[in-house]
């Protein structure tokens, strides 16, 4: 998406001002979603909100990738680059604040049954390890495409599938971690 944006946005300093309007809608978008992300994990529980950022990206990311599957190289038209981006910028926007709104908030919950020592040995595990390696992985990852295929939208393709594995992958484990957290939540109250 950034490489489109900068494709649409070749002089430096429009590319600056349109992240800078991004970053303030991502900050907007985000304030919206914390007020009504409380309500979805109280009312509709933590299975919810753990699977929502997931389920934003899968849903969102499925137009992004269509335009960019479908445009045939014709990434050079103005008019499309335009719209390309803006559904982009808005896959990423509500992906991000679902993220911080509802992901964060219940990965951090997930701790909150377990014993002390399980609580800090999985963050320390989460954290350092699964952070690292997930960025270091994808970073990787993404220079192997781009020096394969040239550019990463040229690698989408790829990018689409790898995407939808990662996305399932999350979604499944995140459906088994639910029915742990409210076996150990039920437990712990009982």
């Amino acid at each position: 998406w950034k490489s489109m944006v900068k494709k649409l946005y070749p002089e430096t300093i429009d590319y600056q001002r349109y992240f800078a309007r991004f970053s303030s809608r991502v900050g907007a978008t985000t304030f919206v979603v914390i007020f009504f992300g409380s309500n979805i994990v109280k009312h509709l529980g933590w299975r919810t909100g753990a699977l929502a950022t997931p389920m934003i990206m899968a849903l969102m990311g499925a137009p992004f990738f269509f335009m960019i599957l479908s445009s045939s190289g014709q990434l050079d038209d103005p008019s499309r680059l335009a719209v390309i981006v803006s559904v982009g910028a808005i896959q990423s926007m509500l992906s991000k604040a679902t993220k911080n709104a509802l992901f964060d908030p219940t990965t951090q919950m997930a701790y909150i049954p377990l014993d002390e020592e399980s609580k800090v040995k999985g963050k320390a595990a989460i954290d350092v390890l699964g952070s690292r390696f997930g960025k270091s992985g994808g970073a990787l990852l993404q220079q192997a495409l781009v020096l394969h295929f040239g550019t990463i939208a040229a690698a989408a393709p790829v990018v689409t599938g790898v995407l939808y594995t990662v996305l399932g992958a999350w979604l499944t484990a995140a459906a088994r971690l639910s029915v742990l957290f409210e076996d150990k939540r039920a437990a712990k109250t009982a």
